[in-house]
């Protein structure tokens, strides 16, 4: 009940036309039906998922808002935070596609009520240092990017499945650290996005590559909050597959990159350059495949990419 005192303190004029909202409280996690606002109005659900059993916590916690994670996935949120070895809040509130495309609406409500709210009501690290946003889609990867450009809110970022259109991420906190995450076209773009930005690969930004359904799936809190120097790249291991290829057959070579960061965590790597030597192929980063260009003469061709003075090389023998 004093929760509720709170939030009719901090949204009263609201509360005044929509009544007071209603609060379902399961171990380790409380939700806000009807989550009143005089931006968003009072139809939105706020999942606020706890590292520990029950409020009141006995520390304070770094913040991770997820925005269009929904009630039903409170399982796949409580096993990110089972998972991570760095304990956060989470809060889920389930914007839809509509929601999101309106980021000016969006980025007032996150910063002028929500936030607010939960740094009051429950034990944050309220610096931006210790606050983070994760969006899924191409709509939400530009409600995400409203959201950074609002100077001192968030410094950590999760991109899942971000979309093929570039997004401007200027305006972002210069100590910006994101996760991209989802498919290798979509990855390769926000990739480029970041490195354009002046951005380092390991400690502003990694890939993790796959197939993933659902927000909470991406979330990797314990790369988002780790120490810097943790994170520097420590050695790149590239494969490719096969490692020959015929100059009378029409077929392509896949080459992956895998980057271990000083603290043993692995991601992936997506070189958007290659250096090739003789040039007997074509680098497609967006699929990860090598194809043979015409004229191309029997022998081996070294292929090689650094990132942040690391560097990989490998080969790939053209055959008759």
């Amino acid at each position: 009940m004093k929760k509720l005192f709170l939030l009719a303190a901090l949204l009263l004029p609201t509360l005044a036309f929509c009544g007071e909202p209603l609060m379902l409280i399961n171990p380790g996690r409380e939700t806000f039906l009807n989550f009143p606002s005089a931006i968003m109005g009072n139809d939105k659900t706020v999942t606020v998922f706890l590292p520990e059993p029950a409020i009141p916590l006995h520390k304070r916690y770094p913040v991770v808002y997820l925005l269009g994670a929904i009630p039903k996935e409170a399982p796949l949120v409580q096993q990110c935070l089972d998972r991570s070895n760095q304990k956060a809040i989470l809060v889920g509130i389930n914007f839809t596609e509509q929601d999101l495309a309106d980021t000016d609406k969006i980025a007032a409500f996150i910063s002028r009520e929500l936030v607010p709210y939960i740094d009051v009501n429950y034990m944050t690290k309220d610096e931006p240092a210790w606050r983070g946003v994760a969006a899924l889609g191409p709509t939400g990867a530009k409600a995400l990017a409203a959201l950074l450009a609002k100077k001192e809110l968030f410094t950590k970022a999760v991109i899942l499945n971000g979309g093929t259109e570039p997004v401007s991420l200027a305006g972002a906190d210069a100590s910006l650290r994101t996760l991209i995450a989802g498919e290798q076209a979509q990855a390769a773009v926000w990739q480029q996005t970041l490195q354009d930005m002046n951005l380092h690969y390991g400690p502003d930004f990694v890939t993790v590559l796959g197939n993933f359904a659902t927000l909470p799936e991406a979330v990797d809190l314990d790369y988002l909050f780790a120490p810097a120097d943790e994170l520097q790249v420590k050695k790149l291991k590239s494969q490719v597959e096969p490692d020959a290829l015929y100059l009378t057959e029409d077929v392509v070579a896949r080459l992956s990159v895998k980057a271990t960061l000083n603290n043993g965590r692995q991601f992936d790597y997506i070189p958007l350059s290659l250096r090739l030597s003789p040039p007997y192929l074509n680098w497609n980063a967006a699929e990860g495949t090598l194809s043979l260009i015409s004229g191309a003469a029997a022998g081996k061709v070294k292929i090689s990419a650094s990132v942040d003075k690391k560097q990989f090389k490998d080969k790939i023998r053209l055959k008759k």
